[in-house]
Formats: structure tokens, C-alpha cells, sequence
């Protein structure tokens, strides 16, 4: 009641943190040092700073999502892109443990708003290459795609890859802006990296201080799983913009299944820039801590506002490199992150070339097959632990059996893809003529593929022989007299595929096929219903493997000093990305270049790759994401075999006094335990 002193029991619950799990802590008027606002609040707190986090995991999944259309645009390879993807972990690396001492000894939430403001000012940074160069590098990409059919056999000696003047110009042109663009980009990325640094390893400890260790899981649950919401979130709004056009005042002609699309990369970096702004702003209004201290000040306040900062940095630093817990731990931690990290980072880009799926449609399988159920996971396993208050042994337990069910998952999964496609032949750009078409002068013709009606895919109409085109419609070309291709023969399968197409108005290309042999644009795939079975394995793993996560943090929590919990996560931190985040984008990135079988030549220069082994990217992505977790569920061994000094619940009632009633448990008054029984 208001304006009534706090009993002892009531105090000694404040005193801890224990609020019966409400979100927010109420403290009697008469007990607080100063008048109380909408900020001096958990709920609120949590609201502004989850809202935060979900908008940096946005971005992160969103620049994924993108990466195939900065690829197609800028023409630079997997391991390029991975590299940018790892910069924003070596921003991380240069502040998380510097960041972390300083700030957890400061004003919290304003170190998390000013972190924010930089996180928007890399944000923006990503976005002015668009701003600068956006028209100019349409153009090139349009003058690589120009309309037409590609080209076909000329027996007479003609260069037919002879590049004019226009072509020389608009690949200069691109390797020129690519020069400037990419270089900037990484060093946008780097200031993003510095940005997380302040939301990810600072908010966590913070809400941790301000409320019960009880009910400490279910705020990790809450606080980890909504933050999964925004990678998820991240890859929804990367199939948004990627189906608007990269110039949205304008019609291109064409849909988003063309080869010369090029969707609004751009775009969502906007929208998560300008509600970061909004975000950083609220939060320089939360006070240094929410639990507010009872009328007296803790006597040594004064004297530690003299100690200079870094007066015990290197000894806070020794602590944590001589906690043999927190270490295996942090090994762990590195060994879990880099698989999912390396499997998210070029999901999309897999989806696509395993399962022919198309750009927006692989963005929204990665969005919603995979990181909503991780949230799912996470916040499940949070009430799990709520309710069962399990041992320190236990939760070091399941999280080492969630690693190796992702192990053999991933295994599963290599098992599961949509047929090859049937080449007739693929090799090096100069070794792509086949004895029907040796005569034909292919040699560094650009991947163009066309569909054969014998259903064999050929890398070009050249390298079919054929030697005349009509045009179909906007996008399709229809190949005849091909040499190649076996004439007066068409399976059911290819009938079905060809009948569609109209020649003129009275003929079909079925009707056209014994006169010789004929090709239509396109690849052969036929339709693939694996992705159904691939999505239902990869979910169900991913929601086993994330409902380890909160025990995983707590572990980290408790197995260290209370006034060291900031300076651990950023330990942490710092580790994931050094030894984790950051060579996993180049080493899966690799890994994908590693299976590539045929790159294709723009005028004689190197370009994107055209063609993957899909056996090959199988084994190479997937098994090094199964092998990593392998690692991770021995680390997971370790802290378990030394998990029985964590203590879980400090500061909880002693297990003798909860033989008693619930009743007599929630006032009784306990004594004052450690945060770690190390």
C-alpha cells in the first residue's frame, strides 16, 4: 500500500531481485532515492533494448539475404562477400573487451544509445554506394545483359566473343566502381561491428542486475528468443526489397525472374537505420540501474568513484583467463556459433542452387524454416528451466546433446537435393566445344544455357551447334538446326516442356522439332518437391539446437564474479569473433567457391560463378557445419565434467528450507550466497 514502510521481508526481496517475475520492479515511493519515471522500469527497459537488438539481427540477416544480388551486380565472388560478412566481427573484436570494462562500470544504457547511433551511422554508410553509383552501375549491368539471343554457331571463322567497344567500356566501368565500393562497404561494416558491440554484451548483464536470479532464465529466454525474431525478421524484409526493383520509381518491363533484375538491395537499410535513431534516443533516458538501493548508499560508493578506470583491467582480465570453466565454456561458445553463423551467412545462396529456388523465395525459407523456430526453441527452453530449476550438470548436459543432434543433422541433410542437372559437357571456358560443335568458334562464349529437347542442358547455343534463333517472348529464345541435338526425338517430358511455346500462329515448337534439332532458353531442371523434407530436417534441428542457448548463457553468467558478468560477456565476445565470426563467413565462403565447376568470362575477364557441383557444395557446406558442432559437443563434455561448482540459483533459499511450505519458502529470509562457487 502506498506510503507504508516495507516490511524486513519485503526488503530483503527487493534487496535480490525477487519480484514473483514480474517485468517490472516495483519499489515503495518512500524507499527510492528520487521520484520514479516511465524509464525506471524492466518492462520498459526490455521493450526499447529488445526492440534494438531485433532491428541489429535484422540487419545482419538482411545483408545476407542481399548478398547474391551485390554479388550479381558488382560481380565479385562468395569469399568476397564472406569477408565483408566477417568485418563486422573484427568491429566487434576491437571494442568488445575495452567496451565492456568501461561501460560495465558506467551508465549502462546511455554506453547501449551511443553504441545504437553508431550502429545507425554504419548503416547509412552501407547505403551510399547505392546513393553515388546506383545508375551508373544499372546501366553496366544492363549493357551485360542487353536484350537479344545469345550467340550461336558461325562456321565462317567469325570471333563471335569479340567484345565491342560499348561492353570494354561498361566492364572497366564496373571493375572501377567495384574498386571503391566493396573497400567502403567493409569499412561500414566495421563501424556496424563497433555498434553491436554496446547492445550484445551490455543489455544482457544489465537486466540480469535488475532482477531475480530466479527468474533470471525466463529473462534470458525472453531476451535471447526475441532476438532471434530478428534475423528472421532480417530475411523477410531481404524478400521484400528483393522483389522491388532497385529503382522503385521505375518499371523495368520485366519480372523479378529475369536474369536483369536487380532488386532494391538498398532499401531495408533505410527502414532499420532510421528506427535505430528513434531507439537510441529513448534509451539515453534509463537510469543507471532499475532496482533502486534502499535510502542508504552503499558506503564505498565515493571511494570507487575515484579509482581510475583501468586500475584493474589486467586483473579483471586474469580472473577470466584463469576461470577454467568460463574458458572451455568460451570454446563452446566459439564452436556453436561458427556453424550456425557459416550455414546462415550463405543459406539463401545454397537454397538457391541446390533447389532452384528463386532469390525472395530462398530469403523467406531461410526467414521462416529455420531462425523463427530457433526463437521458438529459445523461449521454450527458457519457461523449461523456469519450471524445473535444473543443476548446472544438467543444463551443461543438454546443451552438449543438442550439439551432437545438429552434428547428425547435418548429416541427414546432405542427403537430401533435387536431381543434377545433365550437362553434356562442362569444363574451362576455352574447352567447351564438343566434336558436333569444334567448328563453331565457342571458345570464352559467356554461359547463356539452353534446354535441348533430348533435356540436356547445353552451356550455350553455341556449344549446342545451333545456328539459327527466333524469339519466343520478352525473355525466351528458341534455338534450331542444332547439330548437337539428336532431331526426330522427343521424350514426354520434353514435349510438355516445348508444347508451350508458340512459334508463330500457327506453330508450336513441338511442331518444329523434326525438322532439326531445337533448344529453348533455360536450363533443364525439372520441378523439385525436396525442399519440403530439407525445411521439416533443418527446423527441427534448429529448434533442438537453440533450446540449449539459455543454459548456455546462464552458465556464463553464473560461473563468474557478479561485478565480472559485463566483462565475461564481452570475453565472450571477443572470442566468438575472433577465433569464430570472423574467419567462418571466408572459410564457408570458400568452402561454396571450393564447388564451383564452371565461372563464367565477360570478355575474357573472370565473373560470377554459373555453375555449382551439387554434390560437391552438399558435402563441402554441410559437412564443415556438421564437423564444426562435432568440436562444440566436446567442449560441452568439458564444462560438464566441472559444472557441479556452478551454483545456479545465488542468492535462493537453501534447499532445506524449501522442504517446507511454498508459503513459508517465498518469506523466508536467506542468506547472502556468491554468484560462483569456484
Amino acid at each position: 500500500m502506498k506510503g507504508v514502510e516495507a516490511t524486513p521481508e519485503e526488503q530483503e526481496r527487493l534487496a535480490t531481485g525477487n519480484n514473483n517475475g514480474s517485468l517490472d520492479c516495483k519499489i515503495p515511493t518512500s524507499q527510492v532515492a528520487g521520484p520514479r519515471s516511465v524509464f525506471h522500469s524492466t518492462r520498459v527497459f526490455m521493450l526499447v533494448f529488445l526492440s534494438g537488438w531485433v532491428l541489429q539481427g535484422m540487419f545482419l540477416t538482411y545483408f545476407v539475404s542481399v548478398t547474391t544480388t551485390i554479388e550479381k551486380l558488382f560481380k565479385v565472388e562468395s569469399k568476397t562477400t564472406g569477408m565483408l560478412l566477417a568485418a563486422t566481427e573484427i568491429g566487434q573484436i576491437c571494442t568488445a573487451l575495452f567496451l565492456t570494462y568501461l561501460a560495465g562500470r558506467g551508465h549502462r544504457p546511455r554506453w547501449i544509445a551511443c553504441m545504437m547511433l553508431v550502429l545507425a551511422v554504419g548503416v547509412v554508410g552501407c547505403v551510399l554506394p547505392h546513393m553515388l553509383y546506383g545508375t551508373r552501375l544499372l546501366d553496366v549491368h544492363l549493357d551485360a545483359h542487353r536484350g537479344g539471343a545469345a550467340p550461336v554457331c558461325h562456321t565462317d571463322g567469325v570471333n563471335i566473343t569479340h567484345c565491342d567497344p560499348t561492353q570494354i567500356n561498361s566492364t572497366k566501368d564496373r571493375s572501377s566502381i567495384t574498386a571503391v565500393v566493396i573497400p567502403w562497404l567493409f569499412i561500414c561494416l566495421l563501424v556496424v561491428g563497433v555498434g553491436q558491440t554496446g547492445i550484445a554484451t551490455l543489455g544482457i548483464p544489465y537486466v540480469d542486475d535488475n532482477v531475480g536470479s530466479r527468474q533470471s532464465p525466463l529473462y534470458m529466454a525472453i531476451t535471447i528468443g526475441i532476438r532471434v525474431i530478428g534475423p528472421a525478421l532480417g530475411f523477410l524484409l531481404g524478400a521484400l526489397c528483393t522483389r522491388v526493383y532497385v529503382d522503385p520509381l521505375s518499371d523495368p518491363g520485366y519480372s523479378s525472374d529475369d536474369p536483369k533484375w536487380v532488386g532494391a538491395w538498398w532499401l531495408g537499410m533505410v527502414f532499420i537505420a532510421g528506427f535505430i535513431v528513434m531507439l537510441s534516443t529513448l534509451m539515453f533516458f534509463f537510469p543507471r540501474q532499475i532496482k533502486q538501493e534502499l535510502a542508504l548508499p552503499p558506503p564505498k560508493k565515493n571511494k570507487e568513484k575515484s579509482e581510475p578506470f583501468f586500475k584493474d583491467f589486467f586483473a579483471t582480465i586474469k580472473r577470466q583467463l584463469t576461470n577454467d570453466i568460463l574458458m572451455w565454456r568460451t570454446a563452446s561458445s566459439v564452436l556453436h556459433l561458427m556453424p550456425i553463423s557459416g550455414v546462415y551467412s550463405f543459406l539463401p545462396k545454397y537454397l538457391e542452387k541446390q533447389f532452384r529456388l528463386q532469390t525472395h523465395d530462398a530469403n523467406l525459407v531461410s526467414g521462416l524454416g529455420g531462425i523463427l523456430v530457433m526463437g521458438l526453441g529459445i523461449i521454450t527452453s527458457g519457461v523449461v528451466i523456469l519450471k524445473v530449476v535444473p543443476t548446472a550438470r544438467q543444463v551443461a548436459a543438454w546443451t552438449a546433446a543438442t550439439a551432437a543432434i545438429y552434428s547428425a543433422g547435418m548429416v541427414m541433410l546432405m542427403f537430401v537435393s533435387c536431381p543434377e542437372e545433365s550437362y553434356r559437357l562442362l569444363g574451362a571456358p576455352d574447352n567447351t566445344s564438343m566434336s558436333c560443335s569444334v567448328g563453331c568458334h565457342c571458345d570464352g562464349v559467356s554461359f547463356n544455357p539452353v534446354c535441348g529437347q533430348d533435356l540436356f542442358t547445353y552451356l550455350s547455343p553455341c556449344q549446342a551447334g545451333c545456328r539459327q534463333s527466333e524469339q519466343l517472348d520478352n525473355n525466351t529464345w528458341l534455338y534450331t538446326n542444332c547439330s548437337c541435338i539428336e532431331a526426330g526425338t522427343m521424350s514426354d517430358r520434353a514435349h510438355q516442356r516445348f508444347a508451350r511455346y508458340t512459334v508463330n500462329e500457327n506453330s508450336t515448337v513441338d511442331n518444329e522439332w523434326s525438322i532439326g534439332g531445337v533448344a529453348v532458353t533455360g536450363e533443364c531442371g525439372a520441378p523439385c518437391t525436396k525442399i519440403y523434407l530439407f525445411v521439416a530436417i533443418f527446423a527441427a534441428v534448429m529448434f533442438v539446437h537453440a533450446s540449449g542457448e539459455v543454459g548456455a548463457v546462464l552458465l556464463i553468467i553464473r560461473c563468474t564474479d557478479k561485478r565480472d558478468k559485463a566483462m565475461a560477456m564481452g570475453v565472450i565476445q571477443f572470442a566468438i569473433g575472433a577465433f569464430g565470426n570472423v574467419p567462418c563467413p571466408i572459410v564457408f565462403g570458400a568452402a561454396v567457391d571450393a564447388a564451383c565447376r564452371l565461372r563464367d568470362y565477360v570478355c575474357g575477364l573472370p565473373a560470377a560463378c554459373a555453375s555449382y557441383d551439387s554434390d560437391a557444395l552438399r558435402h563441402l557446406f554441410l559437412g564443415l557445419s556438421a564437423a564444426l558442432m562435432f568440436l562444440a559437443f566436446i567442449m560441452d563434455m568439458l564444462v560438464w565434467s566441472k559444472a557441479g561448482r556452478i551454483d545456479m540459483n545465488p542468492g535462493e533459499p537453501r534447499p532445506a528450507l524449501l522442504a517446507g511450505s511454498a508459503r513459508d519458502a517465498e518469506h523466508a529470509v536467506a542468506a547472502p550466497a556468491p554468484d560462483t562457487q569456484l
